[in-house]
């Protein structure tokens, strides 16, 4: 239990590679612009670590931030402007009032369910395939429709953990130290699954290392 290859210090590696991808994401979201080429290289590091059990996350985060840089920072100023456009718009509803705000009101909601379906999936996507800046939008868009269940459940796993940040203060101190990698961590196994479905080569490739390491600690 105690040994280095004992489940005890693979959790607690784990753990730290956890945190250490948290602090790597901040670290690299400081100047506001990075945080979409940050967030793929986060996603990409956490999948390859969960599917491979390597413990290179340090040199896998800053390899995908180089190369998604461009596409994966255009991405976030496009999520950025329509955000503020959103929000624009919803303040300008509740401001002008009558019926015509509320027909505007339900109009601007109802965008908001596919930015955030299209949000949910776009840099994990991103970090998971190469395409283009139309194409990888409309695989986002397209994988959580068809995965919807998944989708709903991402949303309830977000929605947790914004309802814990209100409510319950002790959740803070724990997004300080491991927010960003804590929340990888959890949703990148939904990841995983739905994009397994795109390639199955990679499925059966998990399936034999997860034979090896079996028969191996046997």
């Amino acid at each position: 239990m105690f040994s280095i290859d004992g489940p005890l210090w693979r959790a607690l590696n784990f753990i730290a590679d956890v945190m250490i991808l948290h602090f790597l994401w901040l670290f690299h979201s400081l100047p506001v612009f990075t945080i979409g080429a940050s967030t793929t290289a986060l996603y990409y590091a956490m999948m390859k670590r969960i599917r491979t059990n390597e413990g290179q996350i340090t040199s896998n985060f800053r390899r995908s931030f180089k190369e998604n840089f461009r596409q994966s920072t255009i991405y976030w100023l496009i999520v950025v402007a329509v955000g503020v456009i959103l929000w624009l718009d919803l303040n300008f509803c509740f401001t002008w009032g009558g019926i015509a705000g509320k027909v505007m009101l339900a109009g601007c909601s109802l965008l908001l369910v596919p930015c955030w379906m299209v949000l949910l999936y776009l840099f994990p996507v991103q970090a998971k395939f190469t395409g283009t800046l139309y194409g990888n939008f409309k695989n986002a868009l397209l994988m959580s429709v068809r995965h919807l269940p998944l989708t709903l459940l991402l949303t309830v796993i977000w929605a947790t953990v914004w309802l814990l940040l209100a409510t319950f203060p002790p959740f803070m101190g724990l997004m300080l130290i491991s927010g960003a990698g804590l929340i990888a961590w959890i949703t990148a196994y939904i990841y995983i699954q739905v994009f397994r479905t795109y390639l199955p080569d990679e499925l059966r490739e998990d399936q034999r290392r997860t034979d090896n390491e079996f028969f191996h600690r046997d």
